[in-house]
Order: C-alpha cells, then sequence, then structure tokens
C-alpha cells in the first residue's frame, strides 16, 4: 500500500476519534453533520439489514457529497478507532458487506436528505464482531477498475460518518478482565480529588460494554459515594484494552477507605449472548488531613513539653519551701541531674522545644506536601 493511501486513512482516523464514545455529539467543524453516528446491531449469517443515515449540510454552501467505506479497530486504549483500507488486514470485512450509493449526492446549504443502504452479512460470516465506517467527504473516492473494494481510495476533504458495529451470532465469545483499577495516589489530604483508572481487557470475539459502579466505604464500613462508571455505553473491542477515568472529589474525610469495583457486560442469552457476567475488584487508599493533623500535634507537643517544665519547676519549688519548713534551709538542695542553673535550664528546653516543632513540621511538610 501507498504512503498516500496511509497518509489518508490517517487522516480520517482523526475526523471519526469520538465515535466509539456512547452518546457522542459528532463534530460539525466540517461543516457535515450525520445521525446516528454509531449503528449496534445483532444480526445472523445470511440476513440483510436494511439502514438509513441521515446526512447534514451544516454550512452555507451547497456540497457535493461523497461515501467513503472503511473497516475499524481499536488503537490504543483511548478508544479512538483506527480506520482500515477494505482488504488490507485479514479480519476485517464489514466494510465490503455495505450496499450504499457511490455517486456523489448534491445538498444545498443547510440541507437534509436521508441516505438508506443495505448491509449483506454474508451466510458464511464468523461469529463475533464485525465493525466498519461509512464516511462522508466532499471530494470522490479514487476507484481502481481491477479492485472490488467500494470507496477505497480517497482524497483530502472535508469528511465525517458514523460507526456500523455488528455481531453476528453463533459462538460468541464474551469474556473480559479488569487489568488495572488504581487510584492516583495512596494517600490524601484535605480536601481531595481521588482519580480512579480502570482498564478493561476484552479477550472475545465481540466488542462488550462494561458498566456499573464504585463504592466507597469508609473504615467503619459505611458507604459514602458511589461513582458510576461508563453510563454513556462505550465499547471495547476484541483483542484490546479499553482505559477509563473516573474521579470522586469532596472536603473532608478521615482513615481508610476501600473502594469496590463492580462491572456488567455480557449480552443476553436469547439474543445471541452468554449472558449477564461480572467484574469484581477493590482498592485501598488513606485520607489523613494532614493540614488539621500536624498543628494539633505540634499543638499537643508544646503544651505537653510545657506543663512537663512547669510541673518540674513547680516539683523543685515546693521541695525548697518544704525543706525552709523543716529548718533546713541551708542545706542545699541537689537534684538527681546536676545541670545547668534554673534561668540556663528553662531556656535550653524551650530551645529543645522549638527545635524538635520546627523538625517535625519540617519533615511533614516535605514529605506531604513538597
Amino acid at each position: 500500500m501507498s504512503k498516500k493511501i496511509y497518509f489518508l486513512t490517517a487522516v480520517l482516523a482523526v475526523s471519526v476519534s469520538g465515535f466509539l464514545l456512547g452518546n457522542c455529539v459528532l463534530a460539525q467543524s466540517v461543516g457535515i453533520k450525520i445521525s446516528p453516528v454509531r449503528i449496534e446491531e445483532i444480526v445472523e449469517p445470511g440476513q440483510t439489514l436494511l439502514q438509513q443515515l441521515k446526512v447534514t449540510n451544516e454550512s452555507n454552501i451547497p456540497k457535493t457529497l461523497y461515501v467513503y467505506l472503511r473497516d475499524f479497530k481499536a488503537e490504543g486504549e483511548s478508544g479512538k478507532p483506527k480506520l482500515i483500507v477494505p482488504g488490507s488486514e485479514e479480519g476485517y470485512f464489514l466494510a465490503s458487506w455495505v450496499d450504499i450509493t457511490t455517486e456523489g449526492m448534491e445538498f444545498g446549504p443547510r440541507e437534509q436528505k436521508v441516505i438508506p443502504f443495505k448491509i449483506n452479512v454474508p451466510a458464511d460470516a464468523g461469529p463475533g464482531g464485525h465493525y466498519g465506517a461509512i464516511l462522508f467527504g466532499t471530494k470522490p473516492p479514487k476507484l481502481q477498475l481491477d479492485s472490488e473494494e467500494k470507496g477505497a481510495g480517497m482524497s483530502i476533504a472535508q469528511q465525517t460518518g458514523g460507526l456500523v458495529l455488528l455481531q453476528v451470532k453463533g459462538d460468541v465469545i464474551e469474556e473480559a478482565r479488569i487489568r488495572e483499577f488504581a487510584t492516583d495516589k495512596d494517600f490524601y489530604s484535605t480536601p481531595f480529588n481521588v482519580n480512579f483508572l480502570i482498564r478493561i481487557e476484552n479477550l472475545g470475539n465481540v466488542h462488550i460494554k462494561p458498566h456499573g459502579a464504585i463504592k466507597v466505604k469508609n473504615m467503619f464500613g459505611r458507604e459514602v459515594t458511589i461513582i458510576r462508571v461508563n453510563d454513556k455505553g462505550a465499547n471495547v473491542l476484541p483483542n484490546s484494552i479499553r482505559r477509563f477515568v473516573t474521579s470522586w472529589e469532596a472536603s473532608n474525610g478521615f482513615g481508610r477507605y476501600t473502594a469496590s469495583l463492580g462491572l456488567t457486560y455480557g449480552t443476553p442469552a436469547d439474543v445471541g449472548g452468554q449472558g449477564k457476567q461480572t467484574l469484581y475488584t477493590e482498592k485501598y487508599f488513606w485520607i489523613i488531613p494532614w493540614r488539621i493533623i500536624i498543628p494539633t500535634l505540634l499543638g499537643l507537643i508544646f503544651v505537653s513539653a510545657l506543663f512537663i517544665l512547669l510541673l518540674r519547676l513547680y516539683k523543685n519549688k515546693a521541695v525548697r519551701r518544704a525543706m525552709e519548713q523543716a529548718g533546713l534551709g541551708h542545706v542545699r538542695y541537689v537534684k538527681k541531674y546536676q545541670g545547668p542553673s534554673p534561668a540556663w535550664h528553662f531556656s535550653l528546653i524551650l530551645l529543645i522545644v522549638f527545635i524538635v516543632l520546627f523538625l517535625i513540621v519540617a519533615a511533614a511538610f516535605f514529605i506531604f506536601f513538597a
């Protein structure tokens, strides 16, 4: 395949990069709007599926639009589809099943048309997921006369389109696992924003829509929040990993928290799937309000040190008074530890206390905030 075909395929991939997201809004910057942006069906081998697309010229100038057909697969973990020229990779065939006009279609300013098309599923189609894209552009595709591909060539132009995701009935394999469930940190101060990372791997041969919730409980087992996951219905394609990110933000919290991730996926058995299946895992993290605890702790240390110091001074004074009352005032009272004079002794203790407090504050700052 020429470098030009690769380059132009990449151009189209950018134009439909958001289509795998559920309820996505089609970008209208090119002035072409298509509805729906995603078609999902469960079909039988040999079935002919009748569908239609509403295509609108959003601009104020007339346009001639042409159809481009592509297969696609997952690229990376963001859900962005990678468009494939039909027949260029083994295992991707849906574009060749689509029967749609290849003639240029004239659109007036702001005009909308309904474009019908058929999907002819071969009788020998393999079970599982099959994926394609129907794109509309402002320049005609460059067809090769000796090629069976429809809309295989493409030009640099305005284009946009929708995705088609089919599940062919048969020996469908619906299997997934949680590759990762993590938080961006293990310890949080207050206020906090816990970011949850979820990575789901699809080990089957058909796309899945894992959805569910993260339930967060505190150290006493009380549920404090529920965070929904993939409510928009984003797909995870076969042999790929999809990343989901969500968060929990609050002002106050304390102690160890347990985040329980529960997801459901799968197609009901009565419509050709293996039934609903679940995924579950847990993650622990801590919320410690250091900005409250550290000043409180340092205050307690200071008060305790001051109390001990005053207690010792009171004790020494009480002993001297008792010796004077016993007629032993002329006898020098010698403490167990003979240190500096009382004034210097008091100043030294205060200096030590302040040095300790400074070191604790500095250590806490560099450990938790720097």
